[in-house]
Formats: structure tokens, sequence, C-alpha cells
């Protein structure tokens, strides 16, 4: 029976730790899955080349619509100016049903609801501008919904018009915007009978102010009008 010799032992070959050995053996087990699999390979690389393409022509298509939507703007503003109402309503439908998703598209909310609204059509305006303004987070938004509360009041929906205020309120950032939405929603009250609601919503318009401000002398009145004689301003 052979006896192993003393001193030998069975050697195991162990992974090298080494970086460049590591990224050899990660090159070469690359290498040998493409050769493995190369049509799936070759449609992986035309999938990439048509994706590629497809992102160029989508942001070179954005960039034209973006310009086109500017000129059309300007040709509104331009029909504004020399006051043709009607054809300046005309080209914001167009404009709206062209070139909503762009940068623009706020802005013609906004020119459009107001012509409405100049035009006693607060139906119209009202369609136009809600989706402007039922959840303001920047300045044309706000715009429009300060609006959007006008176009509810004439159609006498005066509880939306209201929280249409509240809402400017409550996100605005502006001074100014937050004590005219608390203004109007305040006068809504007053107009419904609640004297009540109308102060707490000027005593929410004062806070606003700093203590020397002469303008809090307005509001102020107008709270102590309440107080004294019920519903008046």
């Amino acid at each position: 029976m052979a006896k192993r010799h003393p001193g030998s032992r069975r050697t195991y070959q162990e992974a090298s730790t080494d970086p460049d050995d590591v990224f050899i053996a990660r090159v070469l087990e690359v290498g040998n899955w493409a050769r493995a699999n190369q049509q799936l390979v070759t449609i992986l690389g035309v999938v990439v080349v048509i994706a590629i393409a497809g992102v160029v022509y989508y942001n070179g298509y954005r960039e034209t619509l973006g310009a086109q939507a500017a000129e059309q703007i300007e040709s509104v503003h331009q029909s504004i100016v020399l006051q043709d109402t009607e054809g300046a309503k005309n080209e914001l439908i167009t404009f709206l049903e062209r070139f909503s998703g762009t940068a623009y598209e706020g802005e013609a909310r906004l020119l459009l609801g107001d012509l409405y609204l100049q035009s006693a059509d607060p139906q119209q305006a009202r369609q136009v501008l809600e989706p402007l303004g039922a959840s303001p987070r920047d300045p044309i938004e706000f715009q429009g919904a300060a609006l959007l509360g006008a176009a509810y009041e004439e159609e006498g929906r005066m509880e939306d018009a209201q929280a249409t205020y509240i809402r400017i309120a409550d996100r605005a950032e502006l001074v100014f915007q937050v004590r005219n939405a608390l203004s109007s929603a305040a006068r809504i009250s007053v107009s419904q009978g609640d004297a009540a609601g109308a102060i707490e919503l000027y005593e929410r318009a004062l806070d606003t102010f700093e203590a020397n401000e002469p303008a809090r002398g307005i509001y102020e009145l107008r709270i102590q009008e309440l107080r004294t004689a019920g519903v008046s301003e």
C-alpha cells in the first residue's frame, strides 16, 4: 500500500485578488458571454441606437414646438394690445389645442380666462382656469387661481370661490397675494352673513402686517365694524 509522503500536500489555486487580474477576468467573462449570446447583443445594440435617436428627435421636436409657442403667444399679445378680443380668444383656443404641455400653456390659460371674464362668460373662464388654479404653486398659477375665484363668484358658486381664495392664502409666499386672497374670502363671508367667519379671516390677514404698518388700520376698521354693526363693511 503506497504511503503519502509526509511532505506532500494537495495544492489549491486561490483566486487572485489583484485588481488588474480581477478586471481582466471580468473582461474575459463578458467577452465569452457576448460570443455565446451574439444575437441578443446585436438586438440590444439596435435597441440602444433607436432609443438614443428617439431622445435626440424628441428633444429637437420639443425645442421647435417651444419656439413656435413663443411666436404664437407673442401674436396673441399683439391682438390684445390692438383690442381684438375675439381674435385673441380664437388664437388662444387654437394655441391650447396645439401647444398644451409647453412652458407657455399657463400664460395662455391665464390670458384666455381673463378675456372670458371681461366678456362676462364666467363658465368658459372657469373651464379654462380650473387646471391652472386648482393647486397653485408658481406665480402664474396663483394669478390663475385668483381669476378662478372671480369666475366662481360670477357663477354664484360662493363656497367654491371662498375655498379657492383660502387655498391661495394657504399656499402663497408673497404677502400681497395672501392679503388679497384673505380679503376676498372675508368679503364672501360678509355677503353670506357670516360676520364671525369674516372677522377670523381679517384677523388672519392682520397677522401678516408689522405692528407699525399704516395699512393695518384698514383691516382693524373692518373688524371693528363687523363687531359693532354685524354684517357690514
